[in-house]
């Protein structure tokens, strides 16, 4: 590969890639305008292209991955009768992976992964190699249908995939990140299993553990497997305990004056750390300096009121699915168990669409904690595009800020991490509500404009009844 000029285009701002030193096998020439000469606009463009040129190179290198396989069982020599069997009788994949792993200088583990990916893009999931190489998803995305669609039987497998491809982008055309795409895709592959959720979950449950993991520096790992409702109520109580102990660490400092620049306190500690504290202190004991009281084992379970009564079964209990907060669709039999074991349930909100009835207009700048529930149900995570922190860590945002007029109501309020809430405030980013729909528009400063849609619990109709597309 060798840089040279376009003779049309002025040699400053254009070099040129040709592909066509020694014995590469790509030929051509690539031109990009030289990014010191861009705007930000400009510089934003030739991003984009670069991910589309990236996507193109990957499908590429995934389809010669997928030959490679082929061609060294065409062309390696037939096993002699006398030879005793090797991998399985496989050795034309032994041998491939060690190729793919010196030519490209990876594991073997990684060359194995990759080979085995391009064994499916290119015959089963043909389709979703396709959106790659047209540059309408990228490799981080396909390999989360893959890494889903493993999950189902092959037969329900192809046709996951063709519904993921769908769901790769938001109703309003917005490519999702490959987090949203995850836990989007979670919850179809929840209601596309033909086995159900209760089944798969008792056989999950035996293969439940704790694990030690010796690491260096005095240090170590543990990992446990468990029920998501039990594990997610261990890590919200370890979460509350670092709260409140990251909290009397910062009193205890503004009262010592041991403030450091930018108001941080030296040697503090992040939240992870004062979790694993906690972890250590509810296991073990500890000084009684934390006095931490019981822990707050809670979680939060959004159940639909037709599976709350029990009218709800089979394909009508999945397809009304309850909620665990903070990690997707839950079995019925584990919604009714927490539901049994709640001490009081709170209505979430009046109306289900808007949730006008909740607000209180210019009455209060702090919404009350029945529209807070109900802006946490809503919106799910920060509502910035493409944002993923979860809501328990934003803050209310007044769209039309309360100084200007604005009211303290569902349609002017969204969920906003800090990071995204300071952006809006000094003016960076701004934000519209549109009317009924729960949809933010925004806009950069350079003028994109990007649509942000609220928490969709149950996408649109049964993806199991999307008719085929005609054969034509």
């Amino acid at each position: 590969m060798r840089h040279q000029t376009a003779p049309e285009v002025d040699d400053a701002r254009v070099p040129a890639v040709a592909f066509a030193d020694g014995d590469s096998l790509l030929v051509g020439t690539v031109s990009f305008p030289l990014p010191s000469f861009l705007s930000a606009d400009q510089a934003l463009r030739l991003v984009a292209s670069a991910d589309r040129l990236i996507a193109w190179g990957t499908a590429m290198k995934t389809r010669a991955l997928a030959r490679v396989e082929e061609a060294v069982g065409e062309e390696t020599p037939a096993r002699r009768e006398e030879q005793p069997v090797r991998f399985g009788g496989d050795e034309a994949h032994a041998l491939a992976v060690t190729e793919v792993a010196t030519v490209c200088a990876v594991s073997e583990g990684s060359a194995a992964r990759s080979l085995n990916d391009a064994a499916e893009l290119t015959t089963s999931q043909w389709e979703v190699l396709e959106a790659v190489e047209e540059g309408k998803i990228s490799n981080a995305h396909a390999r989360i249908i893959l890494e889903q669609a493993r999950f189902l039987p092959a037969g329900h497998a192809e046709k996951f995939s063709r519904v993921a491809l769908q769901r790769t982008r938001t109703r309003h055309g917005r490519l999702r990140t490959a987090v949203e795409l995850r836990s989007c895709l979670r919850r179809l592959r929840e209601r596309l299993h033909p086995e159900s959720l209760a089944a798969r979950k008792a056989a999950a449950h035996r293969e439940r553990g704790v694990w030690f993991s010796p690491e260096p520096d005095g240090m170590c790992t543990l990992t446990a497997y468990l029920p998501a409702e039990v594990g997610l109520a261990i890590f919200n109580g370890l979460d509350h305990d670092a709260l409140l102990v990251k909290a009397r660490i910062a009193e205890r400092s503004h009262e010592s004056g041991a403030i450091v620049g930018g108001g941080v306190r030296s040697g503090s500690s992040t939240l992870p750390e004062f979790r694993a504290d906690a972890l250590a202190y509810r296991l073990l004991g500890g000084t009684e300096d934390l006095e931490l009281g019981v822990l707050r084992a809670e979680v939060v379970v959004t159940i639909p009121i037709g599976l709350a009564l029990g009218s709800g079964t089979g394909s009508e209990a999945t397809a009304d699915s309850a909620e665990l907060a903070g990690y997707g669709p839950i079995d019925a039999s584990t919604a009714w168990q927490l539901a049994a074991l709640a001490p009081n349930w709170q209505r979430l909100f009046t109306d289900c669409t808007t949730g006008k009835a909740l607000g209180v207009g210019r009455t209060a700048y702090r919404p009350p904690k029945a529209l807070l529930r109900y802006l946490h149900s809503r919106d799910g995570t920060c509502r910035f595009p493409g944002c993923t922190r979860a809501v328990s860590v934003c803050e209310p945002d007044h769209t039309v800020e309360w100084q200007d007029g604005g009211t303290t109501d569902a349609g002017n309020l969204a969920m906003l991490c800090r990071r995204h809430h300071a952006l809006k405030s000094i003016g960076a980013w701004k934000y519209r509500q549109l009317p009924g729909s729960g949809n933010l528009e925004w806009k950069s400063p350079f003028g994109r404009v990007l649509i942000s849609e609220p928490m969709e619990f149950h996408a649109g109709p049964d993806p199991g009844k999307l008719r085929e597309p005609p054969p034509f």
